[in-house]
């Protein structure tokens, strides 16, 4: 899953981030199998979409929207 992920992130992954996003991949597949009470792989690719959300609006956990620059945007809470 984790070679999938970096692929589909392109550019948009540093080489310096595997350990975090393997932390990412393992917290979120934790809290869906959790949650559903499913250990498949049929949640793999709602797992591969919130990791890749995850990663992407790292340092702006908390904010509920931003605006910068005239460029707006809205944040949830991937893991729900």
């Amino acid at each position: 899953m984790l070679e999938e992920i970096i692929q589909d992130l392109g550019e948009n992954y540093s080489d310096d981030d595997e350990e975090i996003l393997q932390g990412i991949i393992d917290r979120v597949t934790d809290v869906a199998q959790t949650l559903s009470n499913n250990q498949t792989d049929e949640l793999n690719p709602y797992i591969k979409t919130c990791v890749k959300a995850e990663y992407l609006s790292r340092g702006g956990e908390g904010l509920g929207s931003l605006s910068e620059s005239g460029k707006s945007s809205n944040f949830t809470d991937n893991i729900e």
